[in-house]
C-alpha cells in the first residue's frame, strides 16, 4: 500500500502570499500607481517622460515641467516590448521586466 504525500503546507502558504501579491499589484495599477515591474519610459520623438511622485502615481511630463502630469499614459507593450507614445504616435522601446 501506497502512502499518499502530505500537502506541502509551505507551498500552499507562499502560493496564497504571491496570488495577494498579484491582486495588489492589479489594484495599484488601477489607481495609477506604479508597480515597479519595469523601467520609466521617455519618448526618444518628442520627449515625454513617465515618473513617479512622492506618493507612488505614475505620471508624464514634457520639458522642465517636471511634477506637472499631462495626463498621457504610455500602453501596456506589444510582444516585443513596444510601446506608443500617447503624445505623438512614436515606438518608446523599454525594459519590461
Amino acid at each position: 500500500m501506497t502512502k499518499k504525500p502530505k500537502q506541502n503546507t509551505e507551498f500552499n502558504d507562499l502560493y496564497k502570499v504571491a496570488a495577494s501579491l498579484y491582486e495588489l499589484k492589479k489594484q495599484a495599477r488601477a489607481l495609477g500607481m506604479f508597480t515597479d515591474d519595469r523601467e520609466l519610459l521617455e519618448c526618444p520623438q518628442c520627449g515625454l517622460k513617465e515618473d513617479v511622485t512622492g506618493h507612488g502615481i505614475l505620471i508624464t511630463y514634457k520639458g522642465d515641467a517636471i511634477g506637472i502630469d499631462t495626463g498621457l499614459r504610455f500602453p501596456e507593450p506589444d510582444d516585443d516590448g513596444v510601446s506608443c507614445c500617447p503624445g505623438c504616435g512614436g515606438k518608446v522601446v523599454g525594459e519590461w521586466l
